[in-house]
């Protein structure tokens, strides 16, 4: 039977931690039998622990004096590394225990705004309930910049707008189905789905003319030869659920989004055809992800699955 030692290392790095807890035993106890009480281990085996750490230094450990082992003044000296050392080793077994059991570690993340200011602040207060140790950086960017500082390898996980190509990003793609949204007690609230007829010259607030939901909406409108009357752009899908709530007309935007301002001023339909809002969770590429992150990723796609299609 061997010492319990506190971390798992090299054979020899192994010997070596058991060597210096036999020695501390050995002078903390004065007998190589209390020694092995202590460890748990045989007396031969402590004997032969100090015989061995003994020839590897050079010189003698310990004088019999009365039936009991003295420690020379060189081993009172290795004694004292010898704490620091073994001191060192269990703050690495609780460091990887930590680790291994998720309750340490840090997260950062950088996000696009529309996900980034309320949705996903309440997935991380969650994953972190039970987790006290875990710190997390959570920064605010266009999905421009966020995919940038992804493949720069500043963060850890990207949640940004598709596309994106760029070989030292590693991409899941995630596609979310936009809503209708309108204010409260709008005729339109009274209808199970909404279809570009519908909105038919109603006052339409769009996101900017450049943005990829743009062009699916217009396409949506022009095929079904509705005309979209377009009273105010905004650049985010929060400013726009924020104008319809206060009358200034419809918009469609994505799921998320709605949902923050469900209860708000507005209420949400479903858009017949299907208006597709492209994420993606980025990820540094040729670098392996902790499994603090793989375990955040499974959490906040758990989070994210009533809004996909």
């Amino acid at each position: 039977m061997q010492p319990d030692v506190p971390f798992s290392c090299t054979r020899e790095t192994l010997m070596h931690i058991r060597q210096l807890m036999a020695l501390r035993a050995v002078i903390s106890s004065g007998t190589t039998t209390q020694a092995a009480e202590i460890l748990g281990v045989t007396q031969p085996a402590v004997s032969s622990l100090i015989a061995t750490l003994e020839k590897e230094v050079g010189f003698k450990l310990f004088e019999r004096v009365k039936g009991r082992l003295v420690p020379t003044l060189e081993a009172d000296r290795m004694a004292e590394e010898a704490e620091r050392t073994i001191a060192s080793f269990r703050r690495m077994e609780e460091m990887a225990r930590d680790l291994r059991q998720l309750a340490a570690g840090q997260l950062r993340i950088a996000c696009m705004p529309g996900l980034a200011l309320d949705f996903m602040p309440r997935v991380l207060a969650r994953f972190q309930a039970d987790k006290p140790d875990i710190r997390v950086s959570l920064q605010i960017r266009s999905s421009m910049r966020v995919r940038e500082w992804i493949a720069a390898q500043y963060f850890d996980l990207g949640i940004a707008e598709l596309p994106v190509d760029d070989p030292a990003i590693e991409v899941e793609p995630l596609q979310m189905r936009c809503v209708c949204v309108m204010p409260e007690g709008h005729p339109l609230a009274r209808k199970k789905v909404i279809t570009p007829q519908d909105l038919n010259e109603v006052p339409f607030i769009s996101l900017n003319g450049d943005h990829m939901t743009y062009f699916r909406i217009a396409d949506a409108f022009e095929e079904a030869g509705a005309k979209l009357n377009v009273r105010a752009e905004v650049q985010l899908f929060a400013p726009a659920c924020a104008m319809v709530a206060s009358g200034g007309g419809v918009s469609i935007v994505d799921p998320v989004s709605a949902k923050v301002y469900e209860g708000r001023g507005i209420v949400a339909r479903p858009f017949q055809p299907a208006i597709r809002f492209d994420v993606g969770l980025m990820f540094p590429a040729y670098r392996p992800r902790s499994l603090l992150m793989q375990n955040f990723v499974t959490t906040l796609k758990q989070a994210m699955h009533p809004y996909l299609l």
